[in-house]
């Protein structure tokens, strides 16, 4: 049996001075109790982090040990199927890998939906039974062949609902993208001189230039179609990274009308960055898809955060980048940041700053995500009989965020340099100490496949 003492235990009911006991990896109780001692004295004691959006397959090991190094014990990631293979032969295929592979964390899996057309309903009801939370609908990237159409999304989520699966999606308008990427590249790369004798991209960088091609507008219009399909079919829907004012007025206005049950999620980056950023000599590294927006967003997004409107906060931690080609800029562009190791310290510092709670914290990084896609309470929460995922943090240290994400494999954290508020000095995984006075010790990893 382990105790963990001294500490301020962050419960769904609120904080409380208590011991936590844990025996065979489960939560017992929060109480004294006779067992080797870990001392928690002037610390918060957190559920591990629950990280509801990864894309994680290309290298789930390396991921994994990046978000346990800093206190995320639970990640979903989003399946990766091949050229030519199915969407569920590659939930599937991606189920398997994680099983066979060491992990420091358990990993779910959200079913992406690459061919929205030749999905079956059976298909859906195997994937539910092979342990997938969610499925994951894509309205933009018609270049890629997965964008799905208006009817064909009001058709799944029909379906999804019988299967019991939550709806992600994907919320761009692809043909408003489409029309400014044409005359992006129309305009040609920055200092181009244009047909008609103009300047082309004058003063713009070439991620200033992409970032325009996914304007605010495009995100809006389509939140408010998928809103509009959930209200129609009663599908649970989980709308992905959220990066706009317009976004949060939508849910809200769902919300207020009792239209469908909504999940609303804003990643990371979107929070704490800004489209300045693109201005910068190295702007091409911050690359994302919807891309950085304005501090008049960023503040939107940190209000939906305060008043509820955010159910989730994810890392949208890409392992590797999708190309852009150089078509529309003249270079070759990637887009997709990492961030799986640095997301909960990042939270913390910026909780702090922003006078959230720590049961709010909870409730963004672990408690709501892990309800949203069947996990709760086995996960994101210190209750008796929940996993002992357990999160020690000490609010008067301080991290310093290294270049390559805590080790993910990527090397290239956005992050890097940056100096946070608080320390994470212990972290267990169903009561495994996997770190110690903040050095990375899961020396026989033993996380494994999570299903919903």
């Amino acid at each position: 049996m382990i105790a963990i003492v001294g500490g301020t235990v962050v419960t769904p009911g609120g904080e409380v001075r208590a011991d936590l006991l844990i025996n065979d990896g489960k939560i017992i109780s929060t109480g004294a109790g006779d067992a080797d001692t870990i001392d928690a004295t002037g610390c918060y004691v957190l559920p591990g982090g629950v990280d509801p959006h990864t894309h994680l397959m290309a290298s789930p090991r390396f991921a994994a040990a990046a978000a346990a190094r800093r206190g995320t014990t639970t990640a979903i990631s989003f399946t990766s199927p091949r050229p030519g293979e199915s969407d569920l032969d590659g939930l599937l295929r991606g189920r398997a890998e994680l099983e066979d592979t060491g992990l420091s964390i358990d990993i779910g899996l959200h079913a992406v939906i690459y061919d929205p057309d030749h999905v079956t309903a059976e298909d859906l009801v195997a994937a539910r039974a092979a342990g997938a939370a969610a499925i994951k609908i894509f309205l933009a990237y018609p270049e890629l062949g997965i964008m799905c159409s208006d009817g064909r999304l009001r058709q799944l989520m029909v379906m999804a609902k019988e299967a019991d699966l939550v709806v992600a999606v994907h919320c761009e308008n692809a043909q408003l993208i489409e029309d400014l990427e044409e005359r992006a590249a129309l305009a040609g790369p920055p200092g181009h001189v244009s047909h008609g004798g103009h300047p082309g991209h004058a003063g713009h960088s070439d991620a200033r230039i992409f970032a325009g091609t996914r304007p605010p507008a495009a995100e809006d219009e389509a939140v408010g179609r998928v809103l509009a399909a959930a209200s129609l079919t009663g599908a649970t829907c989980y709308l992905v990274h959220l990066s706009t004012a317009g976004a949060m007025q939508a849910v809200r206005r769902a919300r207020g009308a009792r239209r469908t049950d909504v999940f609303a999620e804003v990643c990371a980056h979107h929070l704490l960055l800004d489209d300045g950023y693109y201005d910068k000599p190295d702007g091409d590294r911050f690359l994302v898809c919807p891309p950085l927006r304005s501090r008049r967003h960023v503040e939107a997004l940190w209000a939906g955060v305060a008043d509820g409107t955010i159910d989730a906060i994810g890392s949208d931690h890409c392992q590797s980048k999708t190309p852009v080609g150089e078509w529309l800029v003249g270079n070759q562009l990637a887009y997709g940041l990492a961030g799986i190791g640095p997301r909960l310290p990042l939270l913390l510092s910026a909780a702090t700053e922003r006078g959230l709670t720590m049961n709010q914290v909870a409730l963004l990084a672990a408690e709501n995500p892990a309800r949203a896609f069947g996990h709760y309470p086995r996960k994101g929460a210190l209750l008796p009989g929940s996993d002992a995922d357990v999160v020690i943090y000490d609010p008067g240290g301080e991290t310093f965020l290294p270049a390559d994400g805590f080790g993910d494999g990527t090397n290239d954290s956005v992050y890097g340099g940056q100096a946070v508020r608080g320390r994470i000095r212990a972290v267990l995984a169903r009561g495994r100490l996997i770190v110690a006075e903040g050095e990375f010790i899961d020396t026989e990893p033993g996380g494994t496949f999570l299903a919903a």
